[in-house]
């Protein structure tokens, strides 16, 4: 838009300037239909002036070199000419806008040697200073523009630069806290297995009561799975990914196994019919249970849990609940971080967490989450 009503204003300009010069100018060669034709080129010629500098440059400055060549009266037909030299020197075309600028120069000094005439040598020496006046604060426009982006590429590279150390020291973290866990949890989570096996087997050949041979056997089953887990979560904080190779993450599929282990009766109802979770989701259903019924084996003193899991058209609905003693409202929070964890889970992914007495007696912690 801006480019064309340049071009107008041009047009306007070149042809009245020109008629009104030659009121003062009678030696000047009669504008007839070539000359308007040129005059409407200088002005046309800024058309392209936006994305190609260099070609508007080349067409004014060719049909300005014609006109004066051609004799017609001296007027402001040489502005468009200026003003796309500008433009190419600004844009960083250096060696074509000095081109053109040399073009410019040339052209009305070998008219004026060829007409030997001293009106016609001092308006090429005028036009010679326009070109300089025009070229140099290109020149600095160009300088400047180049600082600029130069400032920018430098800032984005800063940029680029923090980010691969934020991520460089967020590697190390990883490594350490995946060390820290090797060293000390993985060890003795295996210890807690192999305890475990070897108490059992020590407890059959006694022949000790099965109650005491099916705990253990619960200890075992428990701590190689949580094992199994932990090596899977050391695979990703070491290489920041999901490892190949390593066993997928838990989730709804693996309730039945779950609830085997949790030491006292637990009943599974699924209400709704069974689909394919968001593996987010479908890993948060199976961590909410497992923290839920880990609370109640160490706080309520339950004898039976019931887990049901509720499959609705946009969200999935789980439900832990005990028959235990429940929570006194007149203690203090004293939570520790189980639930505050399975809120935040549930929460990550937009959904909402509710724990508290049940109506009938004992603990419940129901998880919505939307799929």
């Amino acid at each position: 838009m801006r480019t064309t009503a340049l071009v107008l204003v041009m047009a306007v300009t070149v042809h009245a300037s020109t008629v009104m010069a030659y009121a003062n100018q009678p030696h000047a060669w009669p504008l007839d239909l070539l000359g308007h034709v040129l005059l409407a080129t200088t002005a046309l010629g800024l058309a392209p002036l936006p994305r190609r500098p260099v070609l508007a440059l080349a067409v004014c400055a060719g049909a300005a070199a014609v006109i004066f060549a051609r004799g017609y009266a001296i007027a402001l037909w040489p502005v468009p000419a200026l003003i796309a030299l500008f433009a190419a020197i600004a844009a960083g075309r250096r060696a074509a806008g000095w081109a053109g600028a040399a073009f410019l120069v040339a052209v009305p000094a070998a008219a004026a040697i060829a007409r030997m005439e001293a009106d016609v040598a001092i308006a090429v020496l005028i036009w010679l200073l326009l070109v300089l006046v025009v070229a140099q604060p290109a020149e600095v426009s160009r300088a400047r523009r180049a600082y600029t982006r130069e400032v920018e590429r430098r800032a984005a590279q800063a940029e680029r630069t923090r980010e691969e150390e934020a991520l460089r020291r967020a590697q190390e973290e990883r490594l350490r806290v995946a060390r820290e866990l090797h060293d000390v949890t993985s060890h003795t989570v295996s210890v807690i297995a192999l305890h475990a096996a070897v108490a059992a087997e020590a407890v059959e050949r006694a022949g000790g009561p099965p109650e005491a041979a099916a705990a253990l056997q619960v200890i075992r089953t428990s701590s190689r799975q949580a094992l199994g887990e932990m090596k899977a979560v050391l695979g990703v904080l070491r290489s920041g990914t999901a490892a190949e190779g390593t066993a997928p993450q838990p989730g709804a599929a693996q309730l039945p196994r779950l609830l085997e282990t949790a030491g006292i009766p637990v009943g599974l109802d699924v209400e709704g019919e069974r689909r394919p979770l968001p593996p987010a989701a479908d890993l948060a259903v199976y961590r909410v249970v497992q923290e839920a019924l880990t609370n109640t084996m160490r706080h309520a003193d339950a004898a039976a849990a019931t887990v049901t899991l509720t499959y609705e058209p946009d969200a999935v609905t789980v439900r832990v609940e005990d028959d235990g003693r429940g929570a006194d409202p007149r203690e203090r929070d004293r939570r520790g971080h189980g639930i505050t964890g399975m809120a935040e889970r549930v929460a990550a992914l937009g959904g909402l967490l509710t724990t508290g007495n049940a109506p009938g007696g004992g603990f419940r912690v129901t998880a919505r989450l939307p799929t």
